[in-house]
């Protein structure tokens, strides 16, 4: 989505033409007269900001990490005290130059990003588009029950991120890790190895694979995730700069951003909810 954004917004006006020009995505998407007030199941009094990244690393013989690349932009996510969403959308396959340093630690903020906030009080899915090149508007769509449920199914169960090896590679051992406090969010962890011989200049070599999850059930999240060789190297995701006091500002667009409504969840919400269902993925 995000490369997409940059394709249509080089330009304000740009951007500006296609807030007023939005069609409607589909009629299913439109909430009616008779649906439903009721809040949905949406995660509420855990609020919470972070840094959703992924990086792969080299581990070095004293057991220090030595950083390789981001396997994405980082993007910032976030929660409040009733059950609003936050999410940056910087993912892409297609960075344009200006943001295409994903071989930095750090790397600089792209011209343009898309964020959202799924609010299950207004009952909206509210767009907009920050950075230098963003237009200082924003779009809001109503949402139906299903899309509600959607969300709160989304990001509300923490589902076990398993291994992506099996029996069938080797042996795997399944360890319980525990508690552990990660940036102030106590989470439980578990640990697949995988034990295989693999072939180097023909001679049979024993090798390690882990696959390490650490979620927290209180504050329904995917915490960290560390997949590869202990020996070699290892793709490292999660959340990171965690904080549980989150700045209202969040969520709601800029000052100075004019807010158009929408009658119907149209092509542009309807992809927030594609970048949404990454929220517990790498």
């Amino acid at each position: 989505m995000t490369g997409e954004l940059f394709r249509l917004i080089g330009s304000a006006a740009a951007f500006a033409t296609v807030l007023t020009g939005i069609a409607s995505f589909a009629a299913q998407d439109s909430p009616s007269a008779s649906a439903p007030a009721a809040r949905p199941g949406l995660v509420v009094d855990r609020p919470f900001t972070a840094i959703k990244f992924a990086r792969r690393v080299r581990v070095l013989a004293d057991g220090k990490e030595q950083f390789l690349s981001n396997e994405h932009y980082p993007a910032q996510i976030a929660r409040d005290l009733q059950g609003r969403l936050m999410m940056q959308d910087k993912r892409s396959d297609d960075l344009p130059p200006e943001c295409n340093h994903l071989d930095m630690l750090v790397p600089p903020d792209c011209p343009a990003w898309g964020v959202f906030v799924i609010d299950p009080v207004a009952q909206t899915d509210t767009h907009w588009v920050q950075g230098e090149r963003g237009f200082h508007g924003a779009v809001d769509f109503p949402l139906t029950p299903a899309r509600l449920k959607e969300a709160a199914e989304t990001t509300s169960s923490v589902s076990q991120v398993g291994p992506g090896f099996s029996d069938e590679d080797g042996k795997v051992t399944r360890r319980n890790l525990g508690e552990r406090n990660i940036e102030g969010i106590s989470s439980h962890g578990v640990r697949w190895t995988l034990r295989y011989d693999a072939n180097e200049n023909g001679k049979t070599v024993r090798r390690r694979r882990i696959h390490e999850v650490w979620t927290s059930t209180e504050m329904h999240l995917v915490v960290r995730v560390i997949d590869g060789d202990p020996n070699g190297e290892e793709t490292i995701w999660g959340l990171e700069k965690i904080s549980l006091s989150p700045s209202p500002a969040l969520f709601q667009p800029p000052d100075g951003y004019e807010l158009q409504h929408r009658q119907e969840l149209d092509t542009w919400g309807a992809k927030d909810f594609d970048v949404l269902k990454t929220w517990s993925e790498e």
